[in-house]
């Protein structure tokens, strides 16, 4: 039995040119008709001479041989032939191409372009139907494979790009195969990495005839956030491939984007849902670790390979100011026990007087139910500069003679307060009223038992209902905000400790806090809005890292995505993204990017863990050999040698060699 010649043609009719190579044989052997002879008597004088350079009359054997060999070689070469070039289905069957086109196919896409290239045109060369399928779960190829000619199915290849989201399968397979053919080989372009459905889909596709798997060139590696008092990133792999380190990008003093830190990843180890990982730590100093914009592991092309920065992965400084003298008997007395406890998870702080803090640059200032004193007209400066100054209230603070006149407060304030719950109060004592649902406190809970029993008022005033960003069921401010300058003036209207209300002994208390010190862009204070990077760090309020908090907001609107290959991008016309899609993570109509919803920015990002895929019962393609070696350009090459050759040879004939040689 002889073996099959392990060669294809992309083009295969153009071998039809072979059938010319008889008649170009003949037409080059053609000589001209034998002379009729004449008889003249003076030819007698010129016998027994010899031409030293006699004509050809007739072409030699091996110039003929020449230009049939080069002929043979260009018409070989654009029928387009391929060396080992993989299977391609039975002969003229249907062929389904499917491709993972999910941001894990991103790192091998142009290789497994390559690869459902060359298995079209071999359903082109078998004359054959063939569709291409997408895995990427956008609209309109949900409803299955349309067969038709590959030349269609090329033009659907051309435009296809990977996603910045997951592969995504059908769900409802009976509808998804509905108008398919009966029978079917399938060429499944994989990305190495397990999806839901796939089994199902492998199930349904080998029921219908042969599966063959293309698995990818390359293995994607992700890298993703994990969140905790002290933030780690996460590199996942579906193969224990090498972990290669992640660059921290941010703005430079000139405000360009480069790389401003460079992570080493701890070993590779089993993860244990499948797959491996590894702890990548950002051990970087504050000030250098708020300028990071994002996180990308070092040459890899994917949206899962980048982490957008959000506030878990920002650590702000923030200055404590209050009353110091509490001795350790009175710590829970003191309205500084609380806020220590509530900042330290998330914030490095400092404390002591305003002309102690200050020349440390912080990001917020906190000043504890205390005037601001002489220090006030640095303290203006540092607020206008683009500081975050948060007031407290408390006895100290009604009882100061010019507190109708500080212009550190966001609000005119009435000398003295209110009080409730007493014998002589004005009632009893009042809850939180629900936040704004696009406000900066948006979807936080508020306990039933966190009560308000005191509180300072602000004066009537036009613009006090766009201040107030919290406030009690009786309409009463409890937190107010304004601008000044490039910073703000925020005052909670209560006291920071248990003595006006037990707001500071429950887990609003610390969510609050957190929001309002993440709404700063850090490094502010500092002095770092001179590099204009301020915009690109006000990114992304307690997102996850493939699913954040959606913080009660009804809709989210991109700002920025990232395309399949983690490559920044405006968001075009891309319309708002619901509370409930945006939690759910990247998806289409919701990529991976920073989203806006009022105040608050979040980002969402694509990486997680990855698991590898298993294809029982399918036929496993190696990814180093897929798309076969292309043999057109060395036959082009061959044939332009023959006719170089050619040419000499006719030179060498005709004589033309000699007479040069001669006129030299």
């Amino acid at each position: 039995m002889m073996m099959p010649i392990p060669v294809g043609f992309a083009a295969p009719w153009v071998l039809a040119g072979l059938l010319a190579l008889p008649a170009l044989w003949l037409l080059l052997r053609a000589v001209p008709p034998r002379p009729r002879p004449v008889v003249f008597p003076g030819t007698a004088l010129l016998l027994g001479l010899r031409d030293a350079a006699p004509l050809a009359r007739r072409m030699p054997w091996w110039l003929l041989a020449l230009r049939i060999a080069a002929m043979t070689a260009a018409i070989l070469a654009l029928a387009g032939p391929v060396w080992r070039a993989g299977p391609q289905g039975g002969p003229g069957g249907p062929l389904l191409v499917v491709m993972d086109a999910g941001w894990t196919a991103s790192p091998a896409w142009h290789e497994a372009a390559a690869r459902a290239g060359a298995a079209l045109d071999g359903a082109r060369t078998g004359g054959g139907m063939a569709a291409l399928w997408l895995a990427d779960g956008q609209g309109g190829r949900g409803d299955g494979p349309v067969f038709g000619t590959s030349a269609q199915a090329g033009a659907q290849l051309r435009a296809a790009m990977p996603q910045p989201w997951e592969t995504r399968y059908p769900a409802d397979l009976d509808r998804f195969l509905s108008a398919a053919p009966a029978a079917f080989d399938t060429l499944w372009i994989a990305d190495g990495v397990d999806h839901p459905g796939r089994g199902a889909l492998l199930a349904a596709l080998a029921a219908r005839g042969r599966v063959t798997v293309a698995a990818p060139a390359r293995m994607a590696r992700a890298l993703s956030l994990e969140p905790g008092a002290r933030p780690a990133l996460v590199m996942s792999a579906a193969a224990p491939v090498a972990a290669p380190a992640v660059l921290a990008i941010g703005p430079d003093p000139q405000g360009m984007p480069r790389p401003l830190a460079r992570l080493t990843p701890g070993p590779l180890t089993a993860a244990p849902g499948g797959g491996f990982r590894a702890a990548v730590p950002i051990d970087l100093p504050a000030e250098l670790r708020n300028r990071i914009t994002r996180f990308v592991i070092e040459g890899e092309a994917s949206a899962g390979a980048v982490v957008l920065a959000d506030e878990r992965t920002r650590r702000r400084k923030v200055a404590l100011v209050g009353d110091l003298r509490a001795t350790e008997g009175q710590a829970l007395l003191s309205p500084l026990h609380y806020l220590r406890g509530a900042l330290a998870p998330f914030a490095d702080l400092v404390e002591g007087s305003l002309t102690e803090v200050l020349p440390a640059a912080p990001d917020v200032v906190i000043m504890v139910d205390s005037p601001a004193g002489a220090s006030r007209p640095a303290l203006t400066r540092w607020v206008e500069a683009g500081g975050m100054l948060i007031r407290f209230s408390g006895p100290r603070l009604a009882a100061s003679p010019d507190l109708a006149a500080d212009p550190l407060l966001p609000v005119r304030l009435r000398p003295g307060g209110r009080s409730a719950g007493g014998a002589l109060s004005w009632g009893a004592a009042r809850q939180i009223a629900p936040f704004a649902p696009d406000g900066l406190f948006s979807g936080l809970a508020i306990p039933a038992e966190v009560t308000v029993r005191a509180q300072l008022l602000p004066d009537p005033a036009p613009d006090l209902p766009g201040r107030t960003i919290a406030q009690l069921t009786d309409g009463t401010p409890l937190v107010t905000r304004s601008a000044m300058g490039k910073g703000q003036l925020v005052l909670f209207h209560s006291s920071a400790n248990a003595e006006w209300s037990n707001l500071a002994l429950s887990g609003l208390f610390v969510s609050m806090l957190e929001r309002l010190v993440g709404s700063v862009d850090a490094g502010q204070g500092a002095g770092a809005a001179a590099d204009g990077s301020g915009a690109a760090r006000s990114q992304a309020q307690g997102a996850g890292a493939a699913a954040p908090q959606t913080g009660g907001a009804d809709h989210w609107q991109a700002e920025q995505v990232l395309d399949g290959f983690g490559r920044v991008q405006a968001p075009g016309s891309l319309a708002p993204v619901t509370a409930a899609a945006f939690a759910a993570g990247p998806a289409p109509g919701a990529p991976a990017g920073i989203y806006a919803a009022g105040e608050r920015r979040a980002a969402l990002n694509a990486g997680g863990p990855l698991t590898p895929a298993a294809w029982p019962g399918a036929t496993i393609e190696s990814g180093q050999a897929q798309a076969g070696t292309a043999l057109g350009g060395a036959l082009l090459a061959l044939a332009a040698a023959l006719l170089a050759l050619d040419a000499a040879g006719s030179a060498l004939v005709g004589g033309t060699g000699r007479r040069l040689r001669a006129q030299a």
